[in-house]
């Protein structure tokens, strides 16, 4: 569908646009924009929209993740961590942000050309060739999460969901 449709919206509704914004606005712009930030920042919220529309979006998430990272099913291990394709990870030196993901089942830093590190490496690259814990200086941020967790969070966790069998005892 294309062109415009009008949707009524209460008159003291758009007198608060106009007085809030205090000069001369385009109300129907504003609006528009606002919805479209709600649409982009709920897109994945399944408490709000149809089954459908979640399905629809993961699988193209999927697919421009395969473009760019691999493999979905492709993963990096680290310990009890599985770091599929897609993973993010981020870590803080001297104030600024490092940023690398996992890429074809392996770690790669921005702005590094393709090079693959390991976790370790990774620290060391960023930490300016310093001996640094991973584990305490990496965050991650798993495919089609908003959250980013410690690694040494991460790996705590994933002890604890291991399952436990007659050779541990």
């Amino acid at each position: 569908m294309a062109g415009t449709v009008c949707i009524p919206i209460d008159a003291n509704l758009y007198a608060e646009f106009i007085l809030r914004k205090n000069e001369s606005v385009d109300v129907a712009s504003w609006v528009e924009e606002i919805v479209r930030n709600y649409l982009d920042q709920t897109e994945l919220e399944s408490e709000i929209w149809s089954k459908d529309h979640i399905e629809k979006v993961h699988a193209k998430m999927d697919e421009d993740s395969g473009k760019t990272y691999g493999d979905p099913e492709g993963f990096y291990q680290w310990g009890d961590l599985f770091l599929w394709n897609g993973t993010q990870i981020r870590m803080k030196y001297k104030g600024k942000n490092y940023y690398a993901s996992v890429q074809d089942e392996e770690i790669i830093l921005e702005g590094f050309e393709g090079e693959a590190f390991s976790p370790s490496q990774l620290a060391s690259k960023v930490g300016g060739g310093t001996s640094r814990n991973a584990w305490r200086d990496l965050w991650i941020r798993e495919r089609g999460s908003k959250e980013w967790v410690l690694a040494y969070d991460l790996r705590r966790t994933a002890k604890l969901r291991q399952p436990i069998t007659l050779e541990d005892f």
